[in-house]
């Protein structure tokens, strides 16, 4: 009995000594020059500053929301494109999100889902991603791409991605921020605007102050919020909410895990 008690405690010191298992981190914990186009996607798809969020359909069709027709998932940018800009459709690099969601059910009574994409295009990590993804190697040494992502930026800049989209990296060649804002007519603006909000502590239903919309054959909004109230850290979480018609897209974004190199990045 004494030998194998032996025994198992040199099988103990054994495993002790074994290593952790090395876990894989984040994506962004990583340096940009690390990044893979793996990684880029999950930043622009899957991070904390980009969240998709499954809506049942309760009312009528959904058609007129998007304005857009359907059409397929785009890859990376292959063309020159201009520069992206956080406040247009053109900074969206790479593929942000497929089509509808799943729950038709096929008589099993559940209602159709679809799938929102929500990012917060003025965070950093999403304009590092946007630019490499958009740029590839090219963003290592440009200096245009280095002021765009370094840029202080006066708004907080919201995406709402539709369903049944073309990713909108792939504009036209050199256009800019101006040449991808559509400005929708004054009364559909201001109804947009007053259904759609930013909310945080002490801060109840911040509106935005302006929306470009989708360019053509695109189902992206993207929503303008003024800084004069800003958001920090000690807030907690964010919430976005949009509502269009009898659909309620909502998500809240916990601030303490959009931290970027030790700072909030919104």
């Amino acid at each position: 009995m004494p030998s194998l008690n032996r025994r198992s405690a040199l099988f103990a010191l054994g495993a002790a000594a074994l290593p952790a298992p090395a876990f894989a981190a984040d994506p962004w914990e990583k340096e940009p020059a690390q990044w893979t186009e793996k990684d880029m996607q999950k930043i622009l798809t899957d991070s904390p500053w980009s969240k998709t969020v499954s809506v049942a359909m309760g009312g009528p069709s959904v058609g007129n929301i998007g304005g857009g027709g359907r059409g397929g998932r785009g890859g990376r940018s292959s063309g020159g494109g201009g520069m992206p800009d956080a406040s247009s459709s053109s900074s969206m690099g790479g593929s942000p999100m497929g089509g509808e969601g799943g729950g038709m059910g096929g008589g099993g009574g559940m209602a159709p889902s679809l799938n929102f994409l929500i990012r917060w295009q003025t965070a950093k990590p999403i304009k590092i991603a946007s630019v490499r993804s958009r740029m590839g190697a090219e963003a290592e040494t440009s200096p245009q791409a280095k002021a765009f992502v370094e840029r202080q930026e006066e708004e907080y800049v919201i995406a709402v991605v539709m369903p049944g989209m073309r990713a909108p990296g792939e504009g036209r060649p050199g256009a800019g921020p101006q040449g991808d804002r559509k400005t929708p007519p004054e009364d559909a603006a201001e109804k947009m605007k007053a259904t759609t909000w930013l909310s945080w502590k002490g801060h109840e239903q911040v509106h935005p102050t302006s929306i470009t919309m989708p360019r053509p054959g695109q189902n992206a909004f993207i929503f303008h919020f003024s800084k004069q109230h800003p958001i920090e850290l000690a807030d907690k979480e964010v919430e976005f909410a949009m509502h269009r018609g009898n659909l309620e897209i909502k998500k809240k974004f916990k601030l303490k895990d959009m931290l970027y190199q030790g700072q909030l990045a919104l």
